[in-house]
């Protein structure tokens, strides 16, 4: 259940963490006072395990997280639930689906620990995109970039196996090199396949045994290309 309060004592000020927000973080510091003065929004408090957002529910309001980690999920054909996203403060949450014709959210998004969110009324939100066109760029960017990661997120759950989606990763990764660094690290890399970190490392040491890569923290060399390949 929602906790909101209006003693934000215990809370991060908005002003502090609004801007490190990758929706704010490129307006000119001579206007960020008055972004702040333009800016309209509640401050609402969660506890470990409380929905932010719940799946189909109208999304009216920018959220931007300044405080804390939660994970959106949706049900699968199966109905299941399948992890989408980890998102940590201070960062938006569903930002591409705020204009949208049909703005209901396809995700619920729930609380890993007691987290604090900045809320935003959308009119308020199409204010500030034509007032401060360093806000509407940036949350155009936004959206294109979360397109990109979603795109490639539906790729990986299309492949069944944790090697056909390390194959499909590393594949990736190198560009055509045979030797590279990977950019994330393998946590990381475990969040976005949906998998555990020893499984992952499990997998990966399997390719190495099986000389297919070489391994040493996050510097990768390919040695059978056309292996991975036939994974996918």
């Amino acid at each position: 259940m929602e906790r909101q309060y209006f003693d934000h004592s215990h809370s991060p000020h908005p002003s502090g963490m609004i801007f490190q927000c990758p929706l704010c973080s490129s307006v000119p510091e001579d206007q960020r006072e008055g972004f702040m003065q333009d800016l309209r929004f509640s401050i609402k408090n969660y506890q470990k395990g409380d929905m932010i957002v719940t799946r189909g529910a109208l999304y009216e309001s920018l959220y931007i997280l300044i405080r804390g980690e939660i994970v959106t999920e949706m049900a699968d054909e199966k109905g299941d639930f399948m992890k989408v996203d980890h998102i940590t403060a201070p960062n938006p949450l569903a930002a591409g689906f705020l204009f949208a014709s049909n703005n209901r959210s396809p995700v619920s998004a729930i609380c890993k620990v007691p987290c604090t969110a900045v809320v935003i009324p959308k009119e308020n939100v199409y204010f500030l995109m034509r007032k401060y066109e360093s806000f509407m760029l940036a949350f155009l960017s936004y959206i294109s970039n979360r397109m990109s990661f979603l795109s490639e997120k539906l790729r990986l759950v299309s492949l069944r196996t944790i090697r056909a989606k390390l194959a499909y990763y590393l594949l990736k990764e190198s560009a055509g090199a045979q030797s590279f660094r990977l950019g994330s690290s393998k946590e990381e890399i475990a969040r976005l396949f949906n998998v555990s970190r020893p499984a992952l490392i499990k997998v990966m040491m399997e390719m190495a045994a099986e000389e297919i890569i070489a391994v040493a923290r996050r510097d990768v060399v390919i040695r059978d290309r056309a292996a991975l390949q036939k994974m996918l």
